[in-house]
């Protein structure tokens, strides 16, 4: 009799348990728009965060919701845009400007001094907290944690200890920007041709003292540049990007080639 109670009571259990959880499940269902699955399939699947959110299905549920840009999707490009608008209904934007990343660092070996020892883990976030391996604080370290992170193998090693960016692979994506520790590593037009290769905050004589083609805050470049264009910032030339003016007499007198139009490490086209 107390197996036959036993065996009743535990399938009376069983069955108010299965009926808990078929409740539960129309309770707490959620339903999945459809759209949001298509357009995933639409994108490049590289879930890469360039476009602002996580990955490809947060973006795509973005785009569903109107809450992002049909032509978020750097990787994809103009072609993935105007499939995404079409899907949508809407008019694909005119294609934007080519970008590509950048290393603001001229910190090549023979250039900056390497007068410090490291022997920490082979890692910029690791190096950078224990002081750095260079004399220029805010220069590049050299050991790659932002072609580790690029997914687009768009940046490969050097001789020289500074990566290089391929451009033609450079998507964009913004995965270097933020693996660097030093913020050395920003996406611009392709257009804008010359730039200032260097970080650094230190005044002039203790700049170039650590690195020979350090900014020494000298303004030279300011001044031969339309107003506007450029700007000093503790003891650092800064490009005006938003109004951008530099030309070639921009750079002209810069003692130090700190601003050139040269890429770092000569940029590979593949």
């Amino acid at each position: 009799m107390s197996i036959l109670i036993a065996s009743v009571s535990s399938g009376l259990i069983a069955l108010i348990l299965a009926l808990l959880l078929i409740y539960s499940s129309k309770i707490f269902r959620v339903d999945t728009d459809e759209r949001v699955t298509e357009l995933t399939d639409m994108l490049p699947g590289a879930n890469c965060g360039g476009c602002g959110f996580p990955g490809c299905a947060q973006f795509a549920k973005a785009l569903v919701d109107d809450k992002a840009p049909v032509d978020g999707c750097t990787v994809g490009g103009a072609a993935t845009t105007e499939i995404v608008a079409n899907y949508l209904g809407k008019v694909a934007p005119a294609p934007k400007e080519k970008t590509r990343a950048y290393i603001f660092c001229h910190g090549h070996a023979g250039i900056v001094k390497s007068n410090k020892t490291y022997t920490g883990a082979q890692t910029c976030v690791s190096a950078v907290q224990a002081g750095g391996n260079r004399d220029c604080s805010y220069g590049c370290v050299g050991f790659y944690d932002c072609m580790r992170a690029c997914p687009f193998d768009a940046i490969i090693e050097s001789d020289t200890g500074v990566p290089i960016i391929v451009e033609e692979k450079c998507t964009s994506c913004n995965a270097c920007v933020i693996a660097c520790p030093q913020k050395l590593i920003e996406i611009h037009p392709v257009s804008q041709k010359f730039h200032v290769y260097c970080k650094s905050l230190d005044k002039g004589p203790v700049a170039k003292k650590a690195c020979d083609r350090a900014c020494i805050g000298c303004s030279l470049c300011v001044k031969g540049t339309a107003e506007g264009g450029m700007y000093m910032k503790d003891n650092l030339a800064v490009v005006n990007y938003n109004d951008y003016k530099l030309t070639e007499e921009s750079i002209a007198k810069c003692p130090t080639k700190a601003i050139t139009d040269e890429r770092v490490n000569s940029v590979i086209n593949v």
